[in-house]
């Protein structure tokens, strides 16, 4: 009898260590908007968007998809003057119909127009010499703020 109660004690051991139904980890997902003055045409506003696309892209958690997948946005608002250059950042959200529910608002008229609102999560501000070093310091302040939060 005691073998066959360690036999079992082992299998469920092993069982436990090795769960059958491994989920992948949940990405957040987040639109990119990036918008800049033109005036110039340097294309400023494209390369800020390609840089922090590359660097977004080395975070393993976050998945960039297209507006209107995701209630999260990301904002950049870009300028440039001389060698300098300065982003501005918003990360964004909207309310679902689920959340205000939970609040208490079950009101259609009410609840669409709460719908169509974005909130403010997150504001940061970075300058630099080029887009890579703006997009660098962009991206490491959101992991380790707002992106850290919704991790948990």
């Amino acid at each position: 009898m005691k073998p066959m109660i360690a036999a079992a004690l082992l299998a469920l051991s092993v069982m436990a260590a090795s769960p059958a139904h491994a989920q992948p980890p949940r990405k957040i997902r987040i639109v990119l908007d990036v918008r800049g003055d033109e005036r110039g045409g340097d294309g400023l506003a494209g390369r800020m968007m390609a840089d922090v696309r590359r660097e977004l892209q080395t975070v393993s958690d976050v998945e960039l998809v297209p507006p209107g997948d995701s209630p999260r946005s990301i904002r950049i608002v870009t300028s440039a003057a001389g060698t300098f250059i300065a982003a501005s950042v918003l990360v964004t959200e909207r309310y679902d119909r689920e959340t205000l529910m939970v609040l208490g608002i079950e009101d259609d008229d009410t609840a669409n127009r709460m719908m169509a609102l974005q909130i403010v999560n997150d504001h940061q501000i970075a300058s630099g010499s080029d887009t890579a070093e703006v997009a660098k310091r962009l991206v490491a302040a959101l992991n380790g703020g707002i992106l850290a939060r919704l991790r948990k």
